[in-house]
């Protein structure tokens, strides 16, 4: 039984392999080509490779694309994929081994595989609050270069250069989109795909406004900047009074999982009980129930939108 199981990863992981190796054969080909063309500014090559997608109904791969793309993640969907298999793989070989059984297996692979897309969105979440907190000073610093007689390119180039990451690196972006003769507006508009925050959504609605009707953009710019800081103070004040009523939701949603693997780890067997009685579908439908009920209510209160 042990061997068939062996060979079963085996061969899982190998086909995996064999999937992401075809699946990567035209990217490379097409590298190849581009070298063969000749150098290229990595600021270009990466905005020529991929944008982000954006829209309603998009496939789970461009869902991952647009993921991996707001969180700054260097590699490709593909290796992102790749990761998955890799991680359900061994989460699926722990469970089987330690555990015993498919079902075990499943269950490890379950709650193993989705690891690195955790990673990802922590990675997005941490991404984007630096954003916000960079995003005032960059708005200074247009308003200051507009003001010494710069136009909006060069602006926007000079907070490229200036800023440290993620507000430098999406607005020399931005600048080498605008270079390589793409119109500002859908420049503006990728920028609200990697960056979809309010903030960016206001400065982007109002450079469209200043285009189309004119007036004193250097001024604009900073009554934006002060809303947004006022509105941050706001939000970062009630995040703290909010905080204990965040963290027990989170105590609330995660104990009973953590509990249960550290248990059937520790001892296998240990819900064997449970699992054989009729009324286990019954007794965990209304467990899972009311621990996702409070979760999400606890979750409600805690939220503030400012």
């Amino acid at each position: 039984m042990a061997l068939l199981a062996a060979a079963v990863v085996f061969a899982a992981v190998a086909v995996l392999v064999a999937g992401v190796w075809l699946a990567s054969l035209p990217r490379q080909r097409a590298g190849a080509r581009l070298r063969v063309a000749g150098p290229a500014d990595p600021v270009d090559a990466a905005i020529l490779r991929a944008q982000i997608p954006r829209g309603r109904g998009l496939s789970l791969v461009a869902r991952l694309a647009r993921l991996a793309g707001q969180s700054g993640y260097a590699g490709t969907v593909a290796d992102l994929l790749f990761l998955i298999g890799v991680f359900s793989v061994g989460g699926g070989i722990i469970g089987w081994f330690r555990a015993g059984g498919p079902v075990w297996a499943l269950l490890g692979a379950a709650v193993v595989g989705p690891l690195p897309i955790a990673s990802v969105v922590y990675r997005r979440y941490h991404r984007i609050k630096v954003f916000q907190e960079q995003f005032p000073d960059a708005l200074d610093m247009i308003a200051r270069s507009i003001r010494a007689g710069h136009a909006l390119g060069a602006a926007i180039r000079t907070v490229g250069d200036e800023l440290p990451p993620p507000v430098g690196e999406e607005f020399t972006k931005v600048a080498e989109e605008v270079r390589l003769g793409r119109d500002p507006s859908e420049a503006l508009f990728h920028l609200e795909d990697r960056a979809p925050t309010e903030d960016v959504a206001f400065f982007c609605a109002a450079l469209r406004i200043q285009r189309n009707a004119g007036g004193n953009l250097a001024e604009i710019l900073d009554r934006l900047s002060e809303v947004i800081r006022e509105r941050f103070k706001l939000l970062s004040h009630a995040r703290v009074l909010s905080a204990q009523h965040r963290y027990t939701a989170i105590c609330v949603g995660l104990s009973p999982i953590i509990f249960s693997v550290v248990f059937q780890v520790m001892r296998p067997g240990y819900f064997a009980p449970l699992l054989e009685s009729p009324l286990a579908p019954w007794v965990l439908g209304t467990g899972v129930g009311l621990e996702a009920v409070g979760f999400l209510l606890i979750w409600r209160i805690a939220t503030v939108k400012v």
